[in-house]
C-alpha cells in the first residue's frame, strides 16, 4: 500500500469528503490526487484556493509600509571603476 493510499484509508475512516494532493521528491513536477467525492472535491478545492489567497496576503505589505531612504552617493566611489 503506497503512502497515499493509507493517507486516503485513514481520511475515509474519519472524515466524509476530503482532497489529497501529493508531490513526490522523485517527480517534483507532477502531482498525485485522491478524493472521496467530485462533487465536494470542487468544493473543497474552491474553499482550499480562497483560504490560501487570503492566507498568502497577510504577508504582502501595501506600498505605503515601505519607508523610503534616500542615501548620498559620492561619485569618488565611483572612480575607482572607470
Amino acid at each position: 500500500m503506497t503512502p497515499l493510499e493509507q493517507a486516503q484509508a485513514l481520511l475515509g475512516e474519519h472524515y466524509r469528503n476530503y482532497v489529497l494532493i501529493v508531490q513526490t521528491e522523485e517527480a517534483p513536477h507532477t502531482f498525485d490526487m485522491a478524493a472521496s467525492d467530485p462533487f465536494a472535491t470542487t468544493g473543497l478545492l474552491i474553499e482550499s484556493i480562497k483560504y490560501h489567497d487570503a492566507f498568502m496576503n497577510t504577508f504582502q505589505t501595501s506600498e505605503d509600509d515601505f519607508e523610503w531612504v534616500e542615501e548620498d552617493d559620492d561619485e569618488e566611489d565611483y572612480d575607482d571603476f572607470l
